[in-house]
């Protein structure tokens, strides 16, 4: 089935408030969802039959809202849709104001409650990092013009510690602006006020760790390796405790290159940056760029013959052949490694090598063996002293091993 994408005869009316309700709450949920192909067809029309007023009759009335902003207001009355419109009006209101210098935009939008949104704040920062590579000046000053909106989004609308949270983090993408640009001194100043604004804001952890994520680049470009590796140890430990997969791999990536300039004889920082970006990339379901870097590690995994880290390695291997669909030679892996864990009393990796090889052997229709590794396994897992529920839990993955059902949800919550 074809994926639906608004017609821009609809999109049209919706801007005109000629759409039924039920229209209404289809276009806007859509656009919600971010759609890249309606998102674009929203700019150009906003901006083409004018959603809001234009810069010339907006100075001469710079209180006085258009008639189409106005009455969407009333019609949204979810918080959800009338972000989405926020977020809609900021397209069209970026396009307006870009043209113009930064002097200019920035008085603007001081004088004009229209612009004091949370959609166009979204939209700065999402301007600002079009430019940042390219254009690292012309990203400051986007920034820059974000932050003069933070300083006038409605606490009470969106509560006094979110707004924190906001200002935060456009302090923190003004940061890393500026040192993109090379204003390191600047850099430095914007990260110093976005610690200060943080320590008012929700106090989510999240919120730490990008923020230290970002200034531990600026640490690494002016020379303050070990700095940079120990700030990021606190954000790895962060991202682990949330679960965030992803956002661990690519830290302790950028861990692996900070510590390489402080010990660059040590292959082993280098060796475990790649094993885990295979690792994470291979638990986001990316096996074809994990097997990328596993080989990419290979000529480093040879200088060090230790068992363990072999072991890890091929660990890796048979995940990564399971992904792509190379059962057996992923079950072939997996039973060598259960053989060399079992004689290292090794257990908890025992255990968790199992799992991975049972799911295999579910794939491949042998669902009596994965189930009789799952019954092995539970007699060592008693003596862990687990709770009852982690048990009862893996009794059900037991049982779901024997009946050949997925099991990824079931294991997961084992662990």
């Amino acid at each position: 089935m074809a994926e639906w994408h608004i017609p821009e005869e609809l999109l049209e009316r919706f801007i005109r408030l000629e759409t039924s309700q039920q229209e209404l709450r289809q276009v806007v949920l859509h656009l919600l969802g971010g759609c890249p192909r309606c998102l674009e067809m929203a700019h150009r029309l906003t901006s083409k039959t004018g959603l809001f007023t234009s810069f010339k009759e907006s100075r001469k009335s710079p209180w006085k809202q258009s008639y189409v902003a106005q009455s969407l207001a009333f019609v949204t009355e979810d918080e959800k849709q009338r972000l989405a419109v926020e977020r809609l009006r900021g397209w069209a209101q970026w396009a307006e104001i870009e043209p113009f210098t930064p002097q200019l935009r920035v008085a603007w939008v001081k004088s004009d409650p229209r612009f004091h949104t949370f959609g166009f704040y979204e939209r700065l920062l999402e301007a600002s990092r079009s430019y940042r590579q390219k254009r690292p000046a012309d990203a400051v000053d986007i920034v820059r013009l974000a932050i003069v909106v933070a300083e006038r989004l409605d606490p009470v609308r969106l509560g006094e510690e979110r707004v924190a949270n906001l200002r935060t983090q456009a302090w923190a993408a003004l940061g890393n602006a500026k040192r993109i640009a090379d204003d390191f001194e600047g850099a430095r100043m914007a990260f110093k006020e976005a610690w200060r604004l943080l320590e008012t804001g929700t106090g989510d952890s999240m919120e730490r760790a990008r923020l230290i994520d970002l200034e531990a680049s600026y640490m690494k470009d002016i020379g303050e390796f070990e700095k940079a590796e120990s700030s990021l140890r606190q954000a790895l430990e962060i991202f682990r405790k949330a679960g965030k997969l992803h956002e661990q791999g690519r830290i302790l990536f950028k861990m692996g290159d900070a510590i390489g300039y402080v010990y660059p004889e040590r292959g082993i920082l280098e060796l475990c940056a790649q094993h885990a970006l295979a690792r994470f990339l291979c638990d986001l379901d990316q096996p074809e760029e994990a097997l990328v870097a596993l080989e990419r590690a290979r000529p480093l995994i040879n200088q060090f013959p230790d068992d363990l880290i072999q072991i890890r390695f091929h660990w890796v291997e048979a995940q990564i052949a399971s992904r792509l669909g190379e059962h057996m030679d992923a079950v072939i892996i997996f039973e060598q490694l259960r053989e060399e864990l079992y004689a290292r009393n090794l257990n908890q990796e025992f255990v968790l090598v199992s799992i991975d090889l049972a799911q295999v052997l579910v794939a491949t229709g042998d669902a009596a063996y994965a189930a009789q590794l799952a019954a092995e396994c539970y007699f060592i897992m008693k003596n862990w002293g687990l709770q009852k529920d982690a048990l009862v839990a893996w009794l059900t993955f037991q049982h779901a091993l024997s009946q050949g059902r997925e099991t990824e949800n079931i294991s997961g919550s084992v662990w």
